[in-house]
């Protein structure tokens, strides 16, 4: 995700990352599971 205004990011970009760091782990191991059983 390339960063804007020479590095600074906004509150809500700041969010989706933060959401994103969160949520890729969970529907992987999700996949994960539904894959093994």
């Amino acid at each position: 995700m390339p960063l804007q205004q020479g590095g600074y990011m906004t509150l809500t970009q700041l969010g989706v990352a933060f959401w994103h760091d969160l949520a890729a782990p969970i529907i992987a191991g999700i996949i994960a599971s539904v894959i093994v059983n």
